[in-house]
């Protein structure tokens, strides 16, 4: 019996390896824009371990493939893999943007909220949190297929791979000019959304949103913003991206390293104010160093010593 146990510890064992193997592989592809060899692998993981994880990025990769049948298998799994979810995560993903108008999402949507209030506590403005998550989708949902070609358009230096990406661009500034046009009558009428009123992320959306318009509405609804994180009712790192593009736009040092562009086809921060004590102005209002900042979400180098 013992001999049988150990047999079957050492199966398992080997099973749920096998199942990791196939998941970095598979998220590896990917990364890469190879969907259907990452989807492969994905169920390669579920034959051998079938988890939540598996489910999710079944789910998730399938809706990137933009079918009437892959939609259809993309709700199967994200249902099975938010079984036992009690969080809203599925409910800002930008994967899922090809899901959002078929009436299965709104179902996905009541269930998690149902699920989430349980255990949380009641999102005091319901309507309002949900219009905000499903912007987020659409403001950062074509980011898949567009960061994969920005990537290529450096390595081709200066160029991107396929004619493809232009109708994409096209389709983001469309979701971006809806979103403010939604946004701006949703302001008008619930006001600045709050963690309390919308939960973080919902809060945070629409910052997001509002930074991705213009100059004269960021303007307009910055003190807004600055006026919810002072009370403790906004993320940081939304009120410094907003705070650093409104200097960038006037001309001026950023605060908080949140800005980057393009300088010789290589990513590099604008100008920042006294930049030797950044990090103790991030730590002011509760952000992290910029070096591990810049490092992990733009592979840039920062290598100016700080000062207490």
């Amino acid at each position: 019996m013992k001999r049988l146990f150990i047999l079957t510890l050492t199966i398992c064992s080997v099973f749920i390896a096998v199942a990791q193997n196939s998941i970095a592989v598979g998220d590896s592809l990917k990364k890469e824009g190879l969907l259907m060899p990452a989807l492969a692998q994905y169920g390669i993981a579920m034959a051998q371990n079938p988890t939540p994880e598996v489910s999710y990025k079944i789910a998730s990769t399938t809706a990137l493939l933009y079918s009437s049948s892959m939609r259809d298998t993309s709700f199967y799994f994200l249902n099975l893999a938010l079984t036992n979810d009690s969080t809203l995560s599925a409910l800002y993903d930008p994967e899922f943007l090809s899901l959002i108008d078929d009436p299965r999402w709104t179902k996905i949507e009541d269930q998690q909220i149902r699920k989430y209030e349980a255990k949380n506590g009641a999102i005091k403005n319901e309507p309002f949190a949900r219009e905000l998550f499903r912007m987020i989708i659409k403001d950062q949902g074509f980011m898949y297929a567009g960061n994969i070609e920005r990537r290529k358009y450096i390595r081709n230096g200066g160029y991107f791979s396929t004619p493809a990406i232009f109708p994409i661009l096209a389709m983001e500034e469309q979701n971006v000019k809806e979103n403010e046009a939604r946004l701006l009558v949703l302001l008008d009428k619930y006001g600045w959304p709050t963690t309390t009123q919308v939960t973080e992320i919902a809060a945070a959306g629409a910052a997001l949103i509002i930074n991705h318009t213009n100059y004269e509405l960021r303007a307009r609804y910055f003190p807004m913003l600055e006026e919810a994180f002072i009370n403790g009712e906004a993320q940081p790192l939304r009120y410094a991206k907003m705070k650093d593009r409104l200097l960038v736009e006037e001309g001026k040092e950023q605060l908080y390293g949140t800005q980057i562009r393009f300088e010789d086809l290589q990513k590099t921060p604008y100008a920042i104010a006294d930049p030797a004590h950044v990090d103790k102005r991030r730590d002011e209002i509760g952000l992290g160093p910029l070096k591990p900042y810049l490092k992990e979400r733009f592979d840039i180098d920062w290598t100016v010593a700080q000062k207490d």
